[in-house]
C-alpha cells in the first residue's frame, strides 16, 4: 500500500453537499481497494490563478489516503468524467517515505541509546 495525495477543484457556486458527495464517492472507491482516507482538508472557495472553463473561483479539497495503486486509476476516471470538477491531481506522497525513514531512524537511535543507559545502570 502506498500513500497518495489528491487535490480537486469544484465549481465555486455548487452547494456544500456536492463536495461532500464527491468526497464520499472517492472514499468508497478507496475503501473498495482496501485503503482509507487519512486526511480530509477542505480549503474552501479561492480565487484561481487563471480562468478554467470560464470560472475564476473554485472550491478546493485535499485528501490524503493509503491505498493500492489500482484505486488511483478509478479515482482519476471518476473525477475526469465529473462535469463539476474543474481540475484534479493525484500524486504519490513521496515525502512521506522520507519523513517516515527519518522518524524510524530517530526512534531506533532512542531505543538503542535507551538500551545502553539501562545496561550502564545495571552495572
Amino acid at each position: 500500500m502506498q500513500k497518495y495525495e489528491c487535490v480537486f477543484i469544484l465549481k465555486a457556486d455548487l452547494p456544500e453537499t456536492e463536495m461532500s458527495s464527491r468526497v464520499q464517492r472517492v472514499g468508497s472507491i478507496i475503501g473498495d481497494h482496501g485503503g482509507k482516507i487519512t486526511l480530509e482538508d477542505r480549503w474552501g472557495v479561492r480565487k484561481m490563478a487563471y480562468e478554467i472553463e470560464k470560472q475564476i473561483k473554485g472550491d478546493y479539497m485535499l485528501l490524503r489516503f493509503d491505498s493500492e495503486a489500482t484505486a488511483v486509476s478509478e479515482i482519476d476516471k471518476f473525477l475526469r468524467l465529473d462535469d463539476q470538477v474543474l481540475r484534479h491531481l493525484v500524486v504519490v506522497d513521496e515525502q512521506w517515505e522520507e519523513r517516515n525513514r527519518a522518524a524510524m531512524a530517530k526512534r531506533r537511535q532512542q531505543q538503542s541509546g535507551g538500551g545502553d543507559e539501562s545496561a550502564d545502570n545495571q552495572e
